[in-house]
């Protein structure tokens, strides 16, 4: 028996020194904070403030967040002027890229002073989230000019895109306190929850295609997006400012190398026109994705140690992303 009793204490003792030393390798390789919900509603959560974080499974970034939890190089301070909010996915926080690459910071380098952008992009915010939490996010940080939402996809549900019109959009949970948190601030097995469970280690807000059923229901889907992006383009002219939406898609290469991307005619053209209707400016990343791609051998998506093109946006999709927000805005300001 005493026999039996070393041997279980040797193993738990063996398994929790393994667990300590896979937690020290995983802060310097997959090290993310706890997010909590947010209670200003500008975006469903946010993660912790002030604190390191690390991703090493998609290229190799690290950083810190700002005083509020999110993306920036700077903190933010009440009643601090802001001519143009950044919101959007993954994808545009920019955690898997060096801070001083993501969209927001090129967006600061590009205008040298003259317009500051805020980034509240949040991973799984995609645009029906961005559009619910809209309202929230214009009274939080009164941006003086432009809010800039980014979406991977144009194909949406009509039961997303229903759930957005009558405010009833399932939130974000954020599962904190006790021994959920506990274990959440443990690296390793965040890696293992993210990899295994979560499915969202590819990149998350993957765009989908429109089926065969889906095209049956497209004047449906139309007059539900037209409808929210009205109010929301309304929203923005009485504070002020121009909504502009930007779409990122993914690119592809063929067997011979050509790039190519799949978004369905009929998507493009129900956002362009409801874009149009609505007074929001739409702005398609689709021929600036592929000209990069044929003239620079670069795609938008994707890291050396990923598949190529997969995953979340690199440095050269946040660069090509940013020119594009500061040419239309130059364009619209004449």
């Amino acid at each position: 028996m005493k026999k039996i009793s070393a041997w279980i204490l040797k193993a738990l003792a063996a398994g929790l020194a393994a667990l300590l030393l896979l937690n020290i390798w995983c802060y310097f390789y997959y090290n993310v904070p706890v997010h909590y919900t947010n209670e200003t509603g500008a975006t469903e959560y946010r993660w912790e403030s002030n604190k390191f974080y690390r991703k090493g499974t998609e290229g190799f970034a690290f950083g810190r967040t700002n005083n509020e939890g999110f993306n920036n190089l700077s903190d933010y301070e009440p009643g601090q002027e802001i001519e143009i909010l950044l919101m959007g996915s993954s994808h545009m926080e920019g955690m898997n890229t060096a801070q001083e690459d993501n969209a927001a910071a090129v967006l600061n380098r590009l205008f040298e002073g003259e317009k500051y952008t805020y980034n509240i992009g949040t991973s799984g915010h995609t645009m029906e989230y961005c559009l619910s939490n809209l309202e929230a996010a214009l009274d939080t940080y009164e941006p003086s000019e432009y809010v800039v939402i980014e979406t991977r996809t144009l194909s949406f549900t009509t039961g997303d895109l229903a759930a957005l019109v009558n405010g009833e959009m399932k939130p974000i949970e954020s599962h904190t306190g006790g021994l959920v948190e506990l274990l959440q601030k443990l690296p390793y097995l965040r890696l293992m929850y993210t990899k295994y469970l979560s499915g969202d280690e590819g990149g998350g807000e993957e765009q989908t295609q429109s089926t065969q059923g889906e095209a049956l229901e497209q004047p449906l889907k139309a007059e539900l997006l037209g409808r929210t992006l009205e109010t929301a383009g309304q929203l923005c002219r009485e504070r002020g400012v121009q909504l502009i939406l930007v779409y990122d898609p993914t690119v592809y290469a063929d067997d011979e190398g050509r790039g190519y991307t799949q978004t369905a005619e009929e998507d493009m053209q129900m956002v362009t026109d409801c874009c149009e209707k609505a007074g929001v400016v739409f702005v398609d990343l689709t021929e600036s994705y592929l000209r990069g791609y044929e003239q620079q051998h670069k795609l938008p998506y994707g890291f050396y140690n990923t598949s190529p093109g997969m995953g979340h946006m690199n440095s050269w999709g946040h660069e090509l992303f940013a020119r594009a927000v500061f040419q239309t805005i130059n364009e619209l300001e004449g």
